[in-house]
């Protein structure tokens, strides 16, 4: 069987593509930009850092007047009471730790589009204060999910095989949102591993798109050498939450 060309499909078809969830977390902006411009063929990305726009912000600043053949979207994952809430097209901060309601609300009273971020991850262990991968989890998902643009059903980090499989299923049956394919890229080299491809080739094509759930999650998979640097980006604070919690666990026998 003939190998499927998905780009030149795309490209035929005339769609967009999309990376809604990128993350700077250190690093020079014009860097990302520049990977973004000269490694992948996205149409939009979106920065969206935990709890805050000002790193979305400064990218954009950067990303403003330089002829980049990509939009840049200003966006934030928010830390709401029961999950992660990604949103999108926004211009202040919104503040975590409020209810899923709330956090959909002041998304979309500043004209923005909310997106359920990897919903059915959740993490075993962790450590106080740093901000890990939570999903808002099946029962808000249920009871607030019609309130959202889009759920997250493609998050292509390495382990969420799954929970993806899963958002997608309740998506598909009940939801009916819009399909929402990312990276979750805290390295440059990940942007892209997913995206969401749509009618159009801009922010506002694609923002048409999701409002009217015309669009669909792709997973493009690693290569070796990216999943290897992914994993050592991640490693010194996955021993730290070990750490923690073994330190922990032991003085709760010990009591």
């Amino acid at each position: 069987m003939a190998k499927i060309d998905l780009k030149k499909i795309e490209r035929m078809a005339g769609l967009g593509k999309a990376d809604l969830h990128v993350h700077l977390v250190e690093g020079d902006p014009v860097e990302l930009l520049d990977y973004v411009q000269e490694k992948t063929d996205l149409n939009v990305i979106a920065l969206t850092d935990h709890d805050s726009i000002d790193n979305a912000l400064k990218v954009k600043k950067a990303w403003r007047g330089m002829g980049y053949k990509f939009d840049l979207i200003v966006g934030e994952e928010i830390n709401s009471k029961d999950g992660h809430i990604v949103g999108l097209f926004l211009n202040k901060t919104i503040e975590p730790h409020l209810s899923v309601q709330e956090t959909v609300k002041q998304i979309h009273q500043q004209g923005g589009l909310a997106i359920a971020a990897h919903p059915f991850q959740a993490m075993p262990i962790r450590r106080p204060g740093v901000v890990l991968m939570d999903g808002i989890g099946l029962k808000p998902l249920l009871k607030f999910g019609k309130q959202l643009d889009g759920i997250e059903v493609v998050n292509a980090t390495p382990t969420l095989k799954d929970e993806n499989i899963m958002a997608g299923l309740i998506n598909r049956t009940y939801l009916l949102k819009a399909e929402i394919g990312s990276s979750d890229a805290h390295i440059p080299e990940a942007i892209g591993r997913g995206y969401t491809v749509f009618k159009g080739k801009n922010s506002q094509d694609l923002k048409k798109a999701i409002l009217l759930a015309q669009t669909q999650a792709i997973y493009q998979g690693w290569n070796f050498f990216t999943l290897v640097k992914y994993f050592f980006f991640f490693l010194p604070e996955g021993l730290r939450i070990a750490a923690y919690n073994l330190t922990h666990l032991f003085r709760k026998k010990e009591k």
